[in-house]
């Protein structure tokens, strides 16, 4: 491999480069970057002679990095991370002064539970910092490594097996019941066999055909009847309030079907272990004071609803 001239490289290739890996195609690498085909075409011939490598060769239908195209393309997040943390200064990071945009992947559980206190935080304490959150999909992951996530939240259930990548568990939640007021079969406590008799809403998130209420059933030989499935965390509260549908979740969930819906809620008549909640980022990410603040007001629940700064209160005691 020759040396590459450092005098010769226009710093502005490298997101095409990343974008050109990640996507292994021009067409998808310009729609990503905005440009045109013509000018990413351009932009590949350039960085393939500057690295004196192909960078992306055909295999079958598709295009494939070559040994070189891979490893740059585990360098680049954290590479560009900090040319940019260099060119833009060591200056403390001021969220009362900031003018920042934060891009965030998140199951509907955190815009449901949290958004609407983090929003309320940001607007008193960092008025200037703005927020993108998008729903957790199959390129969640992919975009996480590339950096163009500055974080995802999600339920340890999510598989994260990329190299590169921080998490935290940041608390843990207890289960409730969610009924609406005047339901016709539930008279003070819910009990089991009451509770095995009525019709449930599934929150079905990431594929699964089952959900862990009904694993432990099955461990002790009983079943209950899945009348609803829906993807959302929101649309449980929705189905239940308007029939006789029940829904176990998350205590956060509950106490905002409560709050907005008037709901009402129980603890479950069987034993459960709390839902997990976690955060993931960008190694490369890791030493930037402003994504560092983002984090902090996850793991400190600083701008969390009360439901869930006791979450966090408690699940740090069981770590001590």
């Amino acid at each position: 491999m020759s040396e590459i001239d450092f005098r010769r490289i226009n710093l502005n290739l490298l997101p095409a480069l990343r974008a050109l890996l990640h996507e292994r195609g021009v067409s998808a690498a310009a729609r990503r970057m905005g440009v045109t085909q013509s000018a990413m075409s351009h932009s590949l011939a350039k960085l393939r002679e500057l690295f004196d490598d192909p960078l992306l060769v055909p295999s079958g239908r598709a295009l494939v990095p070559t040994p070189r195209g891979e490893e740059l393309m585990a360098a680049l997040p954290e590479a560009l991370d900090r040319l940019r943390t260099v060119l833009e200064g060591d200056e403390r990071f001021d969220p009362r002064t900031a003018r920042r945009s934060f891009t965030v992947a998140a199951l509907d559980y955190f815009e449901l539970t949290t958004l609407p206190t983090l929003w309320r935080y940001l607007q008193r304490h960092a008025p200037g910092i703005d927020l993108q959150v998008e729903r957790v999909g199959r390129e969640s992951l992919a975009r996480l490594g590339a950096g163009e996530l500055d974080l995802m939240l999600a339920g340890t259930s999510a598989r994260i097996p990329m190299a590169g990548l921080r998490s935290r568990e940041l608390y843990r939640e207890p289960f409730e019941v969610i009924a609406r007021p005047d339901h016709p079969r539930i008279r003070g406590r819910l009990d089991l066999d009451t509770y095995l008799e009525l019709d449930h809403v599934l929150i079905r998130v990431d594929g699964a055909k089952e959900g862990l209420v009904d694993r432990m059933l099955h461990a002790s030989g009983r079943r209950r009847r899945i009348a609803l499935t829906v993807p959302h965390f929101v649309a449980a509260p929705l189905a239940v309030m308007q029939s006789d549908l029940v829904a176990t979740v998350a205590s956060g969930v509950a106490a905002r079907a409560r709050q907005l819906f008037g709901l009402r809620s129980y603890p479950p008549p069987l034993e459960l272990p709390s839902a997990t909640i976690a955060m993931w980022w960008p190694r490369a990410h890791e030493a930037d004071p402003a994504r560092r603040w983002l984090r902090g007001l996850f793991e400190t629940g600083v701008a969390a609803p009360p439901s869930i700064r006791r979450a966090i209160r408690e699940h740090a005691r069981t770590l001590e």
